[in-house]
């Protein structure tokens, strides 16, 4: 496996546009290809992609109906939106404690029963497109916010299971399922014991408990899946009886179960996806806790005020002493992961930094001045942003609390609405604006700095 840096190399190197050997022309000849989507339908719309442009070679960019904002911004939002609506369809995945993504079961009984959360086909669709969409966000590099769990790649790769992964999709019953293994253990002992008779066999695994002291019958459960109890793992499971005498069945059924035979038609569909873009192959060069990094961008980096101040420039009308600069810093240092990530998607469109943090930003993220009409106070106004050149705009609040407060309001109000500004060079330039308080509703209005 190699490093973090130098499978990024790698993989750049062997995506299908190196195939024409371009070299570092190949970023300018990318057939760029722009598409409406709306936000209403962004995963209709994010298939309704995958359909149309299966070209490898292109590099797509979105924007959103009925606005007229352009460039950058309308991108990163897109996949920022088409990350949280797939994250949010509950039927295709299976609850995790730590929301990281592994597909729900389906029934390979009946791949089209109504007891599944989500029919076969449907299934095919949407994993074959997130499966699309990853491969689209690597390649045209784009934060894409899909934690899916180290054990989902696992079986992307086709990594072998037992038992022990169990651990990695539930948790609260792996004890039990260990209890059981040991039992299985010491039922085989017992049995290849050549110094036992057959009925002294038979009575001794008869006497095996639970720790509890209970016999396995006892329990009274049956070869169904646990948690999706209309999910059997075998014809007529829900009527065969878990004892001491089948429990190497079950575990054996219950692993196969979990981690293949009810996700197998999802995982297949994934990969396929991925690989209508590029060779999925080449992600085995990274470790598996940094596919996370890869795709949706860095995580757990302390913001403190040191690295803030040494990654956002002050620009136009502010400088590093301006208290107003000093208030960013302040605030941003304060700010905890939920609104760390409102403020990401505000400034830059995703909610996730690349990997490297704001340093990795391109451009910078730069804080400027925002100039308000003559005669009106600047607290009446709320901040606005560039995301085409990750641009903050900030009037000249004469209090930190009403900089808390004017930036709190925007990061929650301001959101899901591209308009178009003038920016300093008097160039059209992607705005994503807050709301004034004189707004008469929280659309996003056009900015007059």
């Amino acid at each position: 496996i190699l490093s973090k840096d130098l499978a990024f190399i790698y993989i750049s190197q062997n995506l299908p546009i190196n195939e024409l050997n371009l070299g570092d022309k190949k970023n300018q000849l990318l057939q760029r290809t722009k598409m409406k989507v709306s936000r209403e339908k962004i995963v209709d719309c994010g298939v309704q992609a995958m359909q149309s442009y299966s070209d490898p070679h292109t590099l797509l960019e979105f924007d959103f109906e009925n606005e007229v904002g352009s460039g950058i911004g309308p991108t990163h939002e897109f996949y920022s939106l088409s990350a949280a609506a797939l994250r949010d369809m509950s039927m295709l995945w299976r609850p995790f404690e730590s929301k990281a993504l592994f597909p729900s079961p389906i029934d390979p009984a009946d791949p089209e029963g109504s007891h599944n959360a989500i029919d076969k086909k449907t299934a095919c669709t949407l994993f074959r497109y997130i499966g699309w969409l990853t491969a689209k966000a690597i390649q045209d590099d784009r934060l894409l916010d899909m934690p899916y769990a180290e054990i989902f790649w696992e079986a992307v790769f086709d990594k072998p299971f037992s038992l022990l992964d169990m651990q990695k999709i539930d948790k609260k019953n792996l004890a039990f399922f260990l209890e059981l293994e040991q039992l299985r253990s010491k039922k085989m002992e017992i049995e290849n014991d050549k110094t036992l008779t057959q009925e002294q066999k038979k009575r001794h695994v008869e006497l095996l408990t639970l720790e509890k002291g209970c016999k396995v019958s006892d329990l009274g459960l049956t070869f169904v899946m646990p948690g999706y109890e209309k999910i059997e793992l075998m014809p007529g499971g829900k009527i065969t009886l878990l004892t001491i005498e089948n429990i190497g069945d079950y575990l054996h059924l219950l692993t196969q179960y979990t981690l293949h035979r009810t996700i197998v038609t999802q995982i297949v569909s994934f990969r396929e996806g991925f690989n209508s873009v590029f060779s999925i192959e080449l992600l085995k060069f990274f470790k598996l806790p940094e596919l996370e990094d890869v795709i949706c961008g860095a995580a757990g980096e302390k913001w403190t005020i040191e690295m803030l101040a040494e990654t956002i420039d002050p620009a136009y009308g502010y400088n590093r002493s301006s208290p107003q600069y000093q208030y960013l810093m302040e605030y941003l240092s304060k700010l905890e992961k939920p609104m760390q990530r409102l403020f990401l998607q505000y400034v830059t469109g995703s909610p996730r930094l690349p990997i490297g943090g704001f340093a990795k930003l391109t451009p910078r993220l730069t804080v400027a001045k925002r100039i308000t009409p003559e005669g009106d106070h600047p607290d009446l106004y709320l901040p606005s942003v560039m995301t085409c050149q990750n641009y903050l705009k900030v009037p000249e609040y004469m209090s930190y609390s009403v900089f808390e407060d004017k930036f709190n309001y925007a990061l929650k109000e301001g959101q899901n609405s591209f308009t178009l500004s003038q920016c300093q060079l008097n160039l059209p330039c992607l705005l994503y604006t807050s709301p004034s308080p004189r707004d008469a509703t929280l659309s996003r209005m056009p900015s007059s700095a």
